[in-house]
């Protein structure tokens, strides 16, 4: 098992390859704000750290999105 944090290579939006610095993820929520459109999303990393985010409805639908056509292309390429 890989330590909570390390370095990996990402293909940025550049296209080009960038070092990242990362930590897994342990556990994760979405929560919808009180009487809001918007959303916490909530993040538990693999040595506990947790850290929640305020994301709006087009923004939530955006990373939605993106997460389906990118896992959807991992599929298909068997990867």
């Amino acid at each position: 098992m890989r330590r909570p944090e390390y370095d990996t290579v990402v293909r940025s939006i550049t296209g080009k390859p960038e070092l990242r610095r990362v930590t897994e993820v342990q556990e994760w929520r979405i929560e919808q704000e009180l009487d809001s459109s918007r959303f916490v999303i909530s993040v538990v990393s693999a040595g506990g750290e947790a850290q929640s985010f305020l994301v709006a409805l087009t923004d939530a639908q955006d990373i939605g999105d993106v997460l389906q056509r990118k896992a959807a292309g991992l599929a298909a390429s068997g990867g």
